[in-house]
């Protein structure tokens, strides 16, 4: 016959409250820990990386109108002459 698992064997084996299940717990999953830690490193990353992209962007919006302005001032002049 199977064996069934009683729930105080099975609440020893693993529980919030016994440190030493959390601490095993954390020593067999360290990589899988560290990888989804690391993926909250990498979308602050690319968040950080778009917000200074946007600026650079609107900066260079924001000088064309000025260089177009210049050009059409210069022929403006050439055809009054």
């Amino acid at each position: 016959m199977k064996e069934q698992i009683e729930p105080e064997n099975y609440e020893d084996d693993f529980s919030f409250y016994n440190i030493n299940s959390l601490i095993d717990f954390v020593k067999n999953n360290i990589i899988q820990i560290l990888l989804f830690l690391l993926v909250f490193v990498i979308i602050y990353i690319v968040d950080h990386i778009s917000n200074i992209n946007t600026m650079l962007m609107v900066m260079q919006q924001q000088q064309e109108p000025a260089k177009v302005m210049k050009k059409s001032k210069l022929k403006f002049k050439k055809s009054r002459k």
